[in-house]
């Protein structure tokens, strides 16, 4: 999976202005929009993909699970299956092997969106997990309370803007990252890898701005749907199509409004 199979940009007026705004030294939020723009119908086709969905099924799904006492038990019953003294690791391995594993209701291989979801999801886990436990590498009772943290209706909006945002970076740079290799040195954009390396950070920057338009609505949904109905995978296949229209949306304003 991932950029390595892309080769160089098609040679569409649109990733011709990507291009574009590489060699002319744009902004990072310009080059977003222009990819955005570029490959919206890979960003659409996620709308409707049961990997992205499945993704963001098993993190509403972990956080739910925490509210039980036997946390272990909660995930197994969605295909999650962690030790019971469980580390973070454990956690976030155990949740992208059930976002892989074949899924009835959707059957057929995965895709490349399917797959970004995936690690986005687990490095979600593990960087919300660090950041709401005490100890550097938390493990058992003491990961099962960062999760149940999550229930909470801010959390899980925190939660699911992080995913997002992590989703749209590693979209974004399957595309542009063949690209932006030729960019570095002699006299291209970048003078060294130092300047690319900024570049992607000012990506990574930029994605997590756009993604916060996602952020309320996640947590309203999420809010909503723990104390009526549930959270099941019909109701996770709407919501990801939802946020992922409104992002890809505002990935392509910003870069028009920064032009």
């Amino acid at each position: 999976m991932g950029h390595n199979r892309l080769g160089t940009l098609p040679a569409t007026r649109e990733w011709l202005d990507v291009v574009g705004h590489l060699a002319d030294g744009a902004s990072a939020a310009v080059v977003a929009g222009a990819t955005s723009r570029a490959a919206v119908t890979g960003l659409r086709r996620g709308e409707g993909d049961p990997g992205v969905a499945r993704a963001v099924f098993l993190l509403a799904r972990t956080a739910l699970a925490a509210r039980r006492d036997d946390f272990a038990a909660a995930l197994a019953a969605d295909g999650v299956h962690v030790p019971p003294d469980l580390s973070v690791f454990d956690l976030a391995a155990g949740l992208a092997a059930a976002a892989a594993a074949p899924d009835p209701a959707a059957p057929g291989p995965r895709s490349d969106l399917g797959e970004m979801a995936r690690l986005a999801a687990a490095e979600t886990l593990t960087a919300l997990v660090g950041d709401h436990a005490a100890d550097l590498f938390p493990g058992g009772a003491e990961v099962h309370d960062a999760v149940r943290g999550f229930t909470t209706r801010n959390v899980f909006a925190a939660l699911a803007h992080d995913f997002f945002a992590r989703f749209a970076r590693r979209f974004l740079l399957y595309h542009l990252g063949r690209e932006l290799s030729h960019h570095v040195g002699g006299a291209g954009r970048f003078a060294d890898p130092a300047a690319h390396a900024a570049f992607v950070a000012d990506l990574d920057a930029h994605c997590r701005e756009a993604a916060v338009i996602v952020r309320d609505y996640a947590g309203g949904w999420y809010d909503k749907n723990r104390f009526q109905q549930g959270v099941n995978r019909e109701k996770a296949r709407g919501f990801t199509a939802y946020a992922l229209g409104k992002l890809r949306k505002e990935l392509a304003a910003r870069g028009l409004d920064r032009g």
